[in-house]
């Protein structure tokens, strides 16, 4: 899954599943995810998933809200950690 636009409506896929949070749309991605109500919980909660999900494993310093708090940056690092783990695999 390496296609920007499938990583988007993935990530989008994740978010929108927690009822603590308002529903994002595609033209939403530079929206504030703590200005819709993501706290701490949820932000684990969809870091966890985003892990899984993409079978990566997302770096500790970009393990903080303010790292993650749109989808355009989540999109940014999903796409580095699956380019760090193809690298890592191929070598």
């Amino acid at each position: 899954m390496s296609d920007i636009y499938q990583i988007q409506e993935k990530i989008l896929e994740i978010i929108n599943q927690n009822p603590e949070l308002d529903e994002i749309k595609p033209d939403q991605i530079d929206l504030d995810l703590s200005n819709i109500g993501m706290d701490s919980i949820t932000f684990i909660r969809i870091v966890v998933e985003l892990e899984e999900t993409f079978n990566i494993e997302i770096p500790d310093e970009f393990l903080l809200i303010p790292e993650m708090n749109t989808v355009e940056k989540m999109m940014n690092i999903v796409l580095a950690a699956t380019e760090m783990m193809s690298e890592s695999i191929s070598e």
